[in-house]
């Protein structure tokens, strides 16, 4: 039976996909079921989904530039899944519609949001020019540019010392076409996340490669080639990336859906107060308790969100999403070893970057035919 609000002569309940993040792929890829239970499909996003469990190693230029990108138009044909290449502009959540980029007007019954998150500047001033982690689709620049630059060797600073940004600063020190890395941390240590003892080693890694950290810098200004402390320190730079703590999208909140926090969702990852619209991923706030914006809850609400979807036009009870205590999480730290860590255990070596590998390759031919070759071609 199609959802309340539906037009009362269509067959279908329109369900839109703001977004192609991990949990909407699996929607998509699962978008047949969907249609059988009663749901008219369409997916709006952009034609591309980076998949952040190789960002940075190809931004960094360890893997060729496709390494990791789904072509999300071409996995909605194949699924027969309606795809309108653009973004969500503005919302009218009474009368259920949403306004996008390029002015059409998508009516639905049941909306939900995948759009993942940004860097949070955390109260600097951020010169336009400088890369940032989050969204995906900016880092891609950061090869680019490092090229550009020629042999002369770049000097590079990377602000903020968590996943992202040790891995970014790691990749970069085995570049031939980088002469410097700086790492740029407010805190007192690197990896305030992880187990003392794995902070410990990535802290020799670093040493070793020449890798210059500095703790307990409180950015206030980041500039085209100058970055500035609260304390006065000045340093100097070609290429400055931006890898900092997370936040929702602003356009949450000029949707009326959301804050910096996300989007308020329950268990059942429905919008506190609107039963029709869902939120995963890292534009969700899920409420039962905090979740740190790792890619392993997008993939592992996937099932819940489809298995919600079904229930509801069948009139059963939603599941829930229950989320996993002690995820496992893979840092690739560059030339051939990683760090991987699960609570307090950690393991260092060539065996978690191995099993990283497998797992991201696996995720991926589930969206992917052919993945491609992962190495950038040398000569």
């Amino acid at each position: 039976m199609p959802e309340p609000g539906h037009d009362a002569g269509a067959a279908m309940t329109a369900l839109l996909l703001v977004g192609a993040g991990h949990t909407h792929l699996y929607l998509v890829k699962h978008a047949a079921e969907l249609a059988a239970a009663g749901y008219r499909v369409q997916l709006l996003a952009p034609r591309f989904f980076d998949y952040s469990g190789v960002a940075s190693a190809r931004a960094a230029g360890a893997l060729s530039g496709d390494a990791g990108r789904i072509d999300v138009r071409a996995l909605a044909a194949g699924c027969g899944v309606d795809f309108h290449e653009a973004t969500v502009e503005s919302l009218d959540a009474d009368a259920r519609i949403a306004v996008t980029s390029d002015g059409a007007r998508l009516p639905y019954d049941v909306l939900s949001i995948n759009i993942g998150s940004v860097v949070a500047p955390e109260g600097m001033e951020v010169h336009p020019g400088v890369l940032r982690v989050k969204p995906l689709s900016g880092l891609g620049d950061l090869d680019v540019r490092l090229r550009a630059l020629g042999q002369r060797g770049a000097a590079v600073t990377v602000v903020g010392g968590g996943a992202s940004g040790l891995e970014l600063a790691a990749h970069l020190a085995v570049r031939p076409d980088v002469a410097q890395v700086r790492l740029v941390e407010s805190g007192p240590f690197l990896g305030a996340d992880l187990p003392a003892g794995a902070r410990t080693r990535i802290s020799r890694l670093l040493t070793k490669r020449d890798v210059v950290v500095h703790t307990g810098c409180v950015v206030s200004e980041i500039g085209e080639r100058q970055l500035v402390c609260q304390d006065g320190t000045q340093m100097a730079h070609d290429v400055a990336v931006l890898a900092t703590g997370l936040a929702a999208p602003p356009l949450l909140a000029a949707l009326g859906l959301g804050d910096g926090h996300g989007v308020p969702v329950r268990a059942t990852l429905q919008h506190v107060d609107r039963d029709e619209i869902y939120a995963v991923g890292d534009c969700a706030h899920f409420l039962p308790r905090p979740l740190p914006r790792l890619g392993v809850h997008g993939v592992r609400q996937g099932p819940v969100l489809h298995r919600s979807l079904l229930a509801r036009v069948r009139a059963e009870p939603l599941p829930v999403y229950e989320p996993q205590r002690r995820a496992l999480s893979i840092l690739d730290l560059g030339g051939a070893v990683g760090l991987a860590v699960r609570g307090r255990v950690w393991w260092y070596g060539t065996g978690p970057l191995h099993l990283k590998r497998y797992i991201d390759r696996r995720w991926l031919r589930t969206y992917q035919p052919e993945p491609g070759p992962w190495q950038r071609p040398t000569g």
